[in-house]
């Protein structure tokens, strides 16, 4: 079945995944391949370059990024003799709207363990990339955080629209213009991870 997608802008698409593209995202490595390719067309070995990883580590997850259709190829270029492909995302891997105002539904088991799989993946990553800061000197520092709001219940839509807010804010503003794949030296990638979930089992009234 096709996924609902519509333009947002440079990058990706938002994306209403499916299960199949929710368990083809359930690893740190693709969540981080489908950032990359969201900021512009690439070919494996770039991202690969980017990511400090060897090419044929990539190939594998590019072709189920593929296959899920979160990929998409979007040219072949003949360079020297070697044909090279390039690819770009066709969807966001963590839209806002999955992290905007709250619109409950039913879901199905599959449905439901393939997300808890992608976020455990982003959480994962997360903790990769934050241990890894921590232990660089001589750059800026990482930041942390941890705060146990207590928010009367009718509340909770309005304080999960103001984050969400927030978060939008902050892409827009840091919002990637230069999309040309070979500008890397004057850029840095950080990564916001952002979770907002209860810390003790809901009451249930009886």
């Amino acid at each position: 079945m096709p996924t609902n997608r519509s333009r947002e802008g440079p990058g990706a698409p938002a994306l209403t995944p499916g299960v199949a593209e929710i368990r083809a995202l359930a690893h740190p490595l693709r969540l981080r391949l489908m950032e990359v390719f969201g900021e512009a067309p690439r070919t494996t070995k770039q991202v690969a370059d980017l990511l400090g990883e060897p090419p044929t580590r990539l190939y594998h997850h590019v072709a189920a990024l593929e296959r899920a259709g979160l990929l998409r190829l979007k040219e072949t270029r003949q360079n020297h003799g070697i044909t090279e492909k390039w690819y770009e995302a066709n969807s966001r891997p963590m839209s806002l709207s999955d992290v905007g105002p709250s619109r409950p539904r039913s879901r199905s088991k599959r449905e439901s363990a393939a997300r808890r799989a992608l976020a455990m993946s982003v959480l994962t990553q997360s903790r990769h990339e934050m241990v890894a800061a921590m232990a660089v000197q001589g750059r800026e520092r990482p930041m942390l955080g941890r705060l146990v709001i207590v928010v009367p219940a009718a509340q909770l839509a309005e304080l999960r629209q103001r984050l969400f807010t927030i978060v939008k804010e902050i892409r827009n503003d840091f919002k990637r213009e230069d999309r040309n794949a070979g500008a890397e030296a004057e850029v840095e990638r950080w990564a916001l991870t952002l979770t907002f979930a209860p810390v003790s089992p809901s009451r249930r009234r009886r």
